[in-house]
């Protein structure tokens, strides 16, 4: 459906370009049957190439992606004259989830949402990574007042770095340990203060991996939580290699299950180095039981729907058997 879509989206903006550049009615009728005899392939070949099915939908989303920084600058500069400046991630992630989810086939569901923060809650979220895509699933669980944590380097790309300053991004230089120490104790303090909860990927890289399972954690998340005293919330994305695998070159339509995991409270914890390693651990066997489980249950799904599949053969090719005496 994505692909006829896209397909129908190019074809009428083409049309349109035609009609204003082609004024005989005659050679306009000619190429506009041209146009339309040619979509039907275009969509075939997205249907039956996995790699055009790749570059279609990847393409789809990174206009949308920048579709929505663009609107995220301006999105964050009308809430922060309104005096809602915290809800700009939340606004700007449901636009790009709502813009792209439906063009690429990607459904997200979300379990757990009751251990979301709540108004006037404050928390530490953190979220496994495992590529690009990720960005898409923030649209579908991101709650009101939350701001994003990132490394600086994203301060100075085009537009999506203003956006995300615009947006209360809390930007952190991780070769600077001491300083990034500094940043969190402050920016504990503003969270509290200001009743806003930061989500940041626990891993600091994506592990593009086939498999259910984990990179080890930085301890930034931890540190931050523990300053301010303030809970972590784990949020699993559960392993979507089916979906996309950028070395295979695949791009497929599916649902993609996200569950948001109990609070893990920081009350007693210090800096140290053994509570924020007890603190880390802690989180990460969490979601390492909790990518288990989905993996499982994916299996599960699948294992019962072969099955299912193979006995409506097998029964309908025992009805079409002559009867034998």
């Amino acid at each position: 459906m994505p692909g006829l879509l896209l397909t129908v989206l190019a074809l009428h903006g083409t049309l349109a370009l035609m009609s204003s550049l082609v004024t005989d009615p005659a050679k306009r009728s000619q190429l506009t049957l041209a146009l339309l005899s040619s979509a039907l392939p275009v969509w075939l070949a997205a249907r039956m190439s996995t790699k055009l099915q790749y570059y279609l939908r990847l393409g789809v989303y990174l206009g949308g992606l920048a579709s929505a920084a663009a609107f995220g600058i301006v999105a964050s500069a009308s809430l922060a004259l309104m005096g809602m400046r915290e809800n700009a991630n939340f606004v700007v992630a449901r636009f790009f989830y709502g813009l792209v989810g439906p063009l690429t086939g990607v459904k997200i569901t979300v379990e757990g949402t009751e251990h979301l923060p709540k108004k006037g809650e404050v928390a530490v979220m953190i979220g496994n990574h495992q590529s690009m895509i990720d960005i898409l699933y923030l649209g579908a669980f991101l709650p009101k007042r939350c701001s994003i944590m990132a490394k600086k380097s994203l301060l100075y790309t085009p537009i999506l770095g203003q956006f995300m300053w615009l947006s209360n991004a809390v930007f952190v230089d991780r070769a600077n340990r001491k300083s990034a120490l500094e940043q969190f104790r402050k920016v504990g303090e503003i969270m509290k203060r200001k009743a806003v909860s930061l989500f940041i990927f626990a891993e600091g890289t994506r592990s593009a991996t086939v498999q259910p399972t984990l990179l080890p954690f930085k301890k930034g998340a931890f540190h931050l939580a523990v300053e301010g005293q303030i809970p972590i919330v784990p949020v699993v994305c559960e392993n979507y290699s089916n979906i996309y695998n950028a070395r295979a070159r695949r791009f497929a339509a599916g649902e993609m299950i996200i569950r948001v995991l109990p609070p893990i409270s920081t009350k007693g914890l210090t800096s140290a180095s053994e509570d924020i390693a007890k603190l880390s651990d802690s989180a990460r066997d969490a979601m390492l039981d909790a990518l288990g489980e989905l993996a499982s249950r994916k299996n599960s799904a699948s294992a019962s729907t072969i099955v299912e599949r193979d006995g409506q053969k097998a029964l309908e090719m025992s009805k079409g058997k002559p009867k034998t005496s």
